[in-house]
C-alpha cells in the first residue's frame, strides 16, 4: 500500500531550502569576491571572512529569543511569509550591492540575512513536529536538513564561481530566483496552529528573553548536553569553512574552482552525515557512535595537518572525511534533542540551540583569527580544532550521565 505523499511537509522542505541556499550563497559570494580581490592579503581576508560569518551569526545570539517567543506565540506561516518579504528586499539590495561593489553595503546585507534566518530557524524545525507524527520526527529532522543539504551544495558552487568573476550581477538575480520560489511556496503552505502556545510578553531587550530561554534549556541535562554538542558541530563547520578561501587563495595557491571543490566536498559530507546519521543510530550501537565520530574527526584533523599543502586529492579526502564524521555526529544530537523536548517549548529550546551555537561559533571564528594572526600554520589552525572535539564529546557523556 502506497502511502500518500504529504505535500505540506514536502514543500517546508523546500521553503528551508532556499532559505539556506540564499544564506550560503550571499555569504560564499561576498568571501570568494574578497578572495580575488588584488588589494587583499591573507591576513586580513581571513579577518574579513570571520567577520561575514560573525555577522551573519551574530543575530542568531541576539535575536533567537525573539524567534522562538514569536515561533510560539504568533501564526508560523503568517511569520514565515513576513520574513520572505524581507528577503526579497535583502536579495534585491544584494544585487544593487554587487553591481556597485560596496564591501560595506554586502556586509550589512550578510548582517540583515543572519536576522532573517534567526527569526525563521525555531519556524523552520518546530514545524517538522506540526506536520508529521512523533514516531517520524528525527526522520523528518534528516529530510529538511538533507533537502537543505542539496540546496547548500548548489548555493556554494554558485557562490564560489560567480564570486571570483569580474561581473557579479548574475548573483542577485540568482539570489532572487531563490528567494522568489521560497516566498511562492510559503504562500501557498497551509497555516499551522499553535498548540499550547506561550502568552508570555516578549521585552524588546533581548537580554531578559534570552536568559529565560537558556535557563528553561538547562533544566533538562538531556537537552544542554544535545545543544552543547550540537554546539560544537556548528562552530566547527564555520572554522572549516570561513578559512577555505584562505587556504586556497594563499596556501595552496589555487583557484576559485578549488575553493568551489573543497566546499562541496566539505558540504556533501556533512550532507551525507546527516541523511545517513538516523538509520546509523540505532540500537545499542547509537550510545557509542557519538564518541566514535568524535574519535575519527580529531585524527583526520591531525592527518589534515600533513596532507596540506603537498597532498590535494589526501586534503580533500580529509575534509570529506571529517564532515561526514561531523554530519553523523549531529545527527545523533539533533535527534536526541527532538525526543526529550515538550510540544509547548519547542521552538523556545530550537532558539536556545540558536544561541548556543551562534555564541561557539563567534567565539570559535575569533579564536581561529587570533591563532592565524599568530602566523599559526592554517593546517594546525584546522587540526586543533579537530582535536577540540574530544573533550567537548567527553564533556557532554558527563552532562548527559549525571
Amino acid at each position: 500500500m502506497k502511502h500518500p505523499v504529504n505535500w505540506p511537509f514536502a514543500m517546508h522542505c523546500v521553503i528551508g531550502a532556499s532559505n539556506a541556499a540564499f544564506d550560503v550563497l550571499l555569504k560564499n559570494s561576498v568571501i570568494v569576491s574578497l578572495a580575488f580581490r588584488s588589494d587583499i592579503d591573507a591576513e586580513r581576508l581571513s579577518w574579513l571572512a570571520s567577520l561575514a560569518w560573525i555577522l551573519f551569526m551574530a543575530p542568531f545570539f541576539i535575536f533567537s529569543a525573539h524567534g522562538g517567543y514569536l515561533g510560539d506565540y504568533f501564526n508560523k506561516r503568517s511569520l514565515a511569509l513576513g520574513l520572505r518579504y524581507a528577503d526579497l528586499i535583502i536579495a534585491a539590495c544584494t544585487a544593487f550591492g554587487f553591481y556597485i561593489g560596496s564591501v560595506p553595503l554586502l556586509l550589512t546585507l550578510v548582517f540583515a540575512k543572519g536576522v532573517t534566518s534567526t527569526l525563521y530557524s525555531p519556524i523552520k524545525y518546530s514545524l517538522v513536529s506540526d506536520l508529521l507524527p512523533r514516531s517520524v520526527h528525527g526522520i523528518g529532522y534528516a529530510a529538511v536538513e538533507a533537502a537543505s543539504m542539496a540546496a547548500i551544495l548548489c548555493a556554494t558552487y554558485l557562490g564560489a564561481i560567480l564570486g571570483a568573476q569580474p561581473d557579479r550581477g548574475i548573483i542577485g538575480l540568482v539570489a532572487l530566483l531563490m528567494v522568489g520560489v521560497s516566498f511562492f511556496l510559503t504562500i501557498a503552505s497551509p497555516g499551522i496552529a499553535n498548540a499550547g502556545a506561550s502568552r508570555s510578553r516578549l521585552d524588546i531587550n533581548p537580554i531578559p528573553p534570552t536568559l529565560r530561554i537558556l535557563r528553561l534549556a538547562i533544566q533538562d541535562r538531556r537537552v544542554l548536553a544535545s545543544i552543547l554538542a550540537l554546539s560544537w558541530y556548528w562552530a566547527l563547520g564555520a572554522v572549516y569553512l570561513s578559512n577555505v578561501a584562505v587556504l586556497v587563495r594563499y596556501t595552496l595557491l589555487g583557484s576559485e574552482a578549488q575553493i568551489a571543490s573543497i566546499l562541496l566536498t566539505f558540504t556533501l559530507g556533512a550532507g551525507l552525515g546527516l541523511g545517513g546519521g538516523p538509520w546509523l543510530n540505532r540500537g545499542r550501537i547509537a550510545e557509542y557512535l557519538p564518541g566514535a565520530m568524535a574519535v575519527l574527526i580529531a585524527s583526520t584533523g591531525v592527518d589534515l595537518q600533513f596532507s596540506i599543502p603537498s597532498a590535494l586529492n589526501r586534503t580533500l579526502l580529509d575534509f570529506f572525511v571529517i564532515a561526514v564524521a561531523s554530519g553523523i555526529y549531529a545527527s545523533h544530537f539533533s535527534s536526541s534533542l527532538y525526543q526529550c523536548i515538550n510540544e509547548s517549548e519547542k521552538s523556545r529550546i530550537f532558539a536556545a540551540n540558536n544561541i548556543s551555537s551562534s555564541l561557539f561559533i563567534v567565539l570559535a571564528l575569533a579564536l581561529s583569527t587570533f591563532l592565524l594572526r599568530l602566523e599559526v600554520p592554517i593546517a594546525a589552525c584546522l587540526g586543533l580544532f579537530a582535536a577540540t572535539t574530544l573533550p567537548i564529546t567527553s564533556l557532554v557523556y558527563a552532562i548527559r550521565k549525571k
